[in-house]
């Protein structure tokens, strides 16, 4: 956590915005070539203003189960480094990495299915199959009959028009098609925690012992195994989206567009 290295956002503009858009992007412009200025800037703003990647490491911390990997929970020598790299980001993350830490501990409730934390699992993106976490930018478009979630107009347009079976009267290559089992909530809709994790084959060789935790602590005594996490039914937000009625439905967007406030962490 030095202070005088580049963080994300600091990286992205020197790497994105100052390299790949200034010199090499904008110069295509005298050959004819269009560049949509906007979109750059709202990338920009997505780190800036939107906090995109600090809701990607919430969304990711979330989900630790079913991850391959170790998620440490933030300490306050990283919130002073967060705080100062990125103004303001203590007052909405803060609580909630209070809360990773504090349901770290073996026993505690998964903090997925924890209603103490206040995080909204997020819906997914039919497109690019990363969460809507920008949530105010979230649309709900119907490909075959059937609602999908996208997280911003771009990415419906691409799964509804540009990758739809013909794109102005020419056939979509295969390669362009939208198809099979895409969603990974969706595969596991029902299934107990524990029983999703088995099959996902990240457990141990005891058989009983997760691969992923919510901690680096390596004290056999700290591990969480199978039946820590059992009792926890998965769901998919997709599919409960579609078995709402309209009115029940606009009400769930209005307020996921709304976004959450984590609960303060005493």
């Amino acid at each position: 956590r030095d202070k005088n290295k580049e963080s994300y956002a600091e990286m992205w503009h020197r790497w994105i915005y100052e390299d790949y858009y200034r010199t090499y992007m904008l110069p295509l412009e005298k050959y004819g070539i269009k560049v949509h200025h906007d979109d750059v800037q709202a990338a920009w703003e997505r780190i800036t203003k939107k906090n995109y990647v600090h809701k990607v490491g919430q969304f990711f911390a979330v989900g630790w189960p079913v991850n391959f990997w170790r998620i440490e929970a933030q300490t306050d020598k990283d919130f002073e480094w967060f705080e100062h790299k990125y103004p303001g980001w203590y007052a909405e993350f803060g609580d909630f990495w209070k809360w990773y830490a504090k349901l770290s501990h073996k026993g505690e409730k998964v903090l997925l299915f924890n209603s103490d934390v206040g995080y909204v699992y997020p819906h997914r993106c039919w497109s690019c199959l990363v969460p809507c976490l920008i949530r105010e930018d979230m649309v709900v478009g119907e490909i075959d009959g059937q609602l999908h979630t996208f997280a911003h107009e771009l990415d419906k347009w691409t799964a509804t028009v540009a990758f739809a079976d013909e794109y102005q009267r020419r056939p979509t290559p295969a390669m362009g098609r939208f198809s099979g089992k895409r969603e990974w909530e969706t595969l596991y809709d029902g299934w107990d925690l524990a029983d999703a994790i088995k099959d996902l084959n990240f457990v141990r060789s005891d058989g009983k012992t997760l691969v992923p935790q919510p901690h680096m602590r390596f004290d056999d005594k700290e591990m969480w195994t199978l039946d820590d996490v059992r009792g926890n039914k998965l769901g998919s937000p997709l599919n409960a989206l579609r078995a709402m009625s309209p009115a029940d439905r606009e009400k769930h967007l209005a307020e996921y567009r709304a976004g959450f406030t984590i609960n303060p962490c005493n």
